[in-house]
């Protein structure tokens, strides 16, 4: 069974840890993400059937998957699986539990390497926002912790470029996220191809 009890504090916990630490330019890797992605956890999950015990180690790795970022952005994932393992541990959680749980954890970073059906699940989630109706507006947050790391603003079409080729080339592993997600994913890559194109138009304009 799942012990909601202990999903409760982890997601209390990570929510302390981010008000407390999460530096001002991390836009997108908030405890708002990290809610998202376990909501999406649980459905994907159900339909995945997922065992209660499975859905509860992906949603505590979900919690955690990107505290990390607290820390480091690159390798934060490792970050990420020691905010895990302390906070399991002084819980009394299971070892074999909370190696799956870093295995989890590990799987999210890019690019995506999941190995068991508890992985894609959360490697799904995890990016089920590249799917969204909201995804134009919610990758802006995404360009601004990229433009942070390195020190320098993307220029309109390294942007919509970088942008287009990672949502384009993206695919889903869990069959529920591949039928779900198809048709709105689609709907980005065409809106993101248009901008690109457009961007790339004025730009010629620009030089003419």
């Amino acid at each position: 069974m799942t012990d909601t009890k202990l999903v409760t504090k982890a997601c209390a916990y990570v929510e302390a840890l981010l008000r407390a630490k999460r530096p001002d330019w991390i836009r997108f890797h908030t405890f708002q993400h990290a809610k998202a992605v376990v909501k999406a956890c649980k459905e994907i999950g159900a339909a995945s059937r997922l065992s209660d015990e499975e859905l509860e180690i992906v949603m505590l790795a979900a919690w955690f998957h990107d505290t990390g970022y607290v820390e480091t952005v690159g390798g934060h994932e490792e970050k990420s699986v020691e905010f895990a393992v302390s906070f399991l541990r002084e819980t009394g959680f299971s070892g074999n539990k909370m190696a799956q749980v870093a295995r989890c954890i590990r799987a999210t970073k890019m690019p995506q390497s999941p190995k068991s059906h508890m992985e894609q699940v959360l490697c799904d989630a995890d990016v089920a926002h590249l799917a969204s109706r909201e995804f134009l507006k919610v990758s802006e947050l995404i360009r601004f912790e990229i433009e942070h790391g390195m020190g320098r603003k993307l220029s309109e079409i390294e942007w919509l470029t970088r942008n287009t080729n990672f949502v384009a080339g993206h695919k889903y592993f869990t069959h529920y996220a591949q039928a779900k997600f198809r048709e709105q994913l689609a709907k980005n890559v065409a809106s993101l191809k248009k901008k690109l194109a457009r961007a790339k138009l004025q730009e010629g304009r620009g030089k003419g």
